[in-house]
C-alpha cells in the first residue's frame, strides 16, 4: 500500500490524488470488512428441513434437529430429522404412524432425547388445542412418551392441562420445559381462544383417566400456566390478552440481590392502548417468576381450571411488566415486536423496539434487564430493523438470537444478510455482517453452544434448506 501511494504522489496533483487515495483506503477497508463473510449450504434434496428457531443444537454441539413440514405446516407433517454436523449427513429420526398426523417445532432436551409438538396418538385431528409435547429418542429407535398430561373431561386434574401445549423450550438442565398454550375447554364451551405461557416440571407424573375417544393422556411432568390472559384488557392497566414469543431468562434465571438467581420466563404480552377513539392491542415485554414448587395453587383459582375459566398460575408466579410503550404519547412508538430472546447470564432480554429518526419511525434491537427494568438500545442500523418482511433497506428482521456466551445478538437484515451486534461493553452495538445479501431470506436463526456457528433456513426452489455461517471472533 505504501509503495502504491508513493507512486501516486509523484504522478498526481493534490485533489485528484486525494480522491484516489480515499478510494484506495475505502477499497482496502471494504476488503478487510468482508474478510469474515462466509456461508455454507448444509442440506439439499426435495424434503423441507425446518428449524423453527428452537433449541435445535444438541448440548454437545454435534447435531441439529428439525422437522420436515412443508407449506401445509405442522398439521400435515409426520416426521422429524437430525443433521449430523460431523458428517454433514441428515437422517430420519422419527415418523408418526397412521392415523397420527401433526409433529414439529423440535428441540433437544439432552444429547439422547428431543421434544416436539405431537398430535394425539388416538388419531384425533391436530389442532392448536389438540396436541401436546412428546419426548422422542434421538437415536432413531422410535421410543416416545408424553411430556405433559391432558385431561379434557371433568373433573379436571391439577398438573394436567386441557388442550394444546406447543413451542416447547427446555431450560439448561432439561428439567423445566416452557411452552405456549391454547385451551380446548374455553375455546369450545366459552368461545375464548387466548394464548398463554406455561411450564412443565419433569419428574412429577400426573395420572389422568383414560377415555373412549382417546382425548386424554398421561405424561411424565406437572404442567401449569404461568400467565392469566383476559379477553378484554383495560387500557392503562397491566392486563394482557395474549402471551407469546416467550423464552427462558438466563440459564439459571436473572440475578437477585442475595447473590442468587430467580428462575423466570420472558414473554410479549398484548396490552390495550387507546389511540383516539380506538382501542388497539400492542406488545410490551413482561417477565414471570417461576416458583420452585408449582403444585400449590395461586390466588386466581385452581391450577386445572373450571368449565368457565382457564387454568390459573401457581402461587409465586409473579408477573412484572418491563416496558410500557403502550402509553407513549406517539402511537407510532407503541409496541414491541419479534421473538423474545435472553442472554444466558440472565442480565438481558432482547426484543425489537421503535425509535423516531428524522421524522420517520424504525425498529431497532433493544435489551432490557429482567431484574432492574433498565432498557438499552443495542442496534443503530440505518433503515431500522424489519419485522418479518423483506426490505430493500439493510435493516434487521425478526429472528433475534442471543449467543450462548452473551457476547452478541444475531439477526437477519432486510436484504438477507446474517448480522451480529456486539454486547461487549467496550464495543456495544457494533455490527458485523457475516453473509452477503441474498434474495432467499434467512429465517429461524439458531446458534451453537460455543457461539461460533450460526445456522438458519433459506427457501431454495420452494424447499426449506439449512445453511450456516461462522463467527470465530465470538470466543476471542
Amino acid at each position: 500500500m505504501n509503495s502504491i501511494l508513493q507512486g501516486l504522489l509523484s504522478l498526481m496533483p493534490g485533489t485528484q490524488l486525494l480522491c484516489i487515495v480515499i478510494s484506495a483506503i475505502v477499497a482496502t477497508a471494504a476488503i478487510a470488512n468482508n474478510s469474515h463473510i462466509n456461508e455454507k449450504q448444509m442440506t439439499r434434496g426435495a424434503l423441507h428441513k425446518d428449524l423453527d428457531n428452537n433449541i435445535n443444537f444438541s448440548p454437545d454441539g454435534t447435531r441439529l434437529v428439525f422437522d420436515y413440514r412443508g407449506e401445509g405446516g405442522i398439521n400435515t407433517n409426520t416426521r422429524v430429522g437430525i443433521l449430523d454436523l460431523r458428517t454433514g449427513r441428515d437422517r430420519l429420526c422419527y415418523e408418526e404412524k397412521p392415523p397420527i398426523k401433526g409433529i414439529g417445532a423440535t428441540s433437544f432436551i439432552s444429547n439422547s432425547e428431543i421434544v416436539a409438538i405431537h398430535a394425539l396418538t388416538s388419531g384425533l385431528t391436530y389442532d392448536l388445542t389438540v396436541r401436546g409435547g412428546m419426548i422422542i429418542a434421538a437415536d432413531g429407535s422410535g421410543k416416545i412418551r408424553w411430556l405433559d398430561s391432558r385431561n379434557v373431561i371433568p373433573p379436571y386434574t391439577a398438573g394436567a392441562l386441557r388442550g394444546g401445549t406447543h413451542k416447547h423450550e427446555p431450560d439448561s438442565t432439561g428439567q423445566w420445559i416452557g411452552f405456549t398454550y391454547n385451551d380446548l375447554i374455553m375455546k369450545t364451551r366459552n368461545h375464548s381462544d387466548l394464548r398463554n405461557v406455561g411450564v412443565c416440571k419433569r419428574g412429577i407424573k400426573v395420572e389422568v383417566p383414560e377415555d373412549a375417544k382417546g382425548q386424554n393422556f398421561t405424561g411424565e411432568s406437572f404442567a401449569v400456566l404461568l400467565t392469566a390472559c383476559v379477553d378484554n384488557p383495560s387500557p392503562g392497566t397491566d392486563e394482557y390478552q395474549r402471551a407469546e414469543a416467550d423464552c427462558w431468562v438466563g440459564k439459571e434465571g436473572y440475578p437477585i440481590s442475595n447473590g442468587g438467581h430467580q428462575r423466570a420466563r420472558a414473554f410479549r404480552g398484548a396490552v390495550a392502548s387507546k389511540n383516539g377513539d380506538k382501542i388497539e392491542m400492542v406488545g410490551d415485554l413482561f417477565v414471570v417468576d417461576v416458583p420452585e414448587d408449582i403444585t400449590v395453587p395461586g390466588p386466581l383459582g385452581p391450577l386445572q381450571g373450571t368449565d368457565t375459566d382457564y387454568p390459573k398460575p401457581p402461587k409465586g408466579a409473579v408477573v412484572r411488566r418491563i416496558t410500557h410503550t403502550a402509553s407513549d404519547p406517539d402511537p407510532e412508538l407503541r409496541g414491541i415486536n419479534g421473538q423474545i430472546r435472553g442472554s444466558d447470564d440472565g442480565r438481558w432480554v432482547a426484543y425489537l423496539g421503535k425509535i423516531k429518526v428524522d421524522g420517520h419511525f424504525e425498529n431497532q434491537i433493544f435489551v432490557a434487564s429482567p431484574g432492574t427494568g433498565e432498557v438499552r438500545q443495542l442496534s443503530s442500523l440505518h433503515g431500522g430493523v424489519m419485522d418479518g418482511v423483506r426490505s430493500p433497506n439493510r435493516g434487521v428482521m425478526d429472528g433475534l438470537r442471543f449467543a450462548p456466551n452473551g457476547r452478541y445478538v444475531a439477526g437477519v437484515t432486510g436484504i438477507g444478510e446474517i448480522v451480529v451486534f456486539s454486547t461487549d461493553s467496550d464495543n456495544w452495538g457494533a455490527s458485523t455482517f457475516l453473509t452477503k445479501p441474498n434474495k432467499h431470506m434467512a429465517i429461524n436463526v439458531v446458534i451453537s453452544p460455543d457461539s461460533t456457528l450460526i445456522v438458519y433456513n433459506r427457501v431454495i426452489n420452494g424447499i426449506s434448506q439449512i445453511f450456516s455461517t461462522t463467527y470465530p471472533q465470538a470466543i476471542k
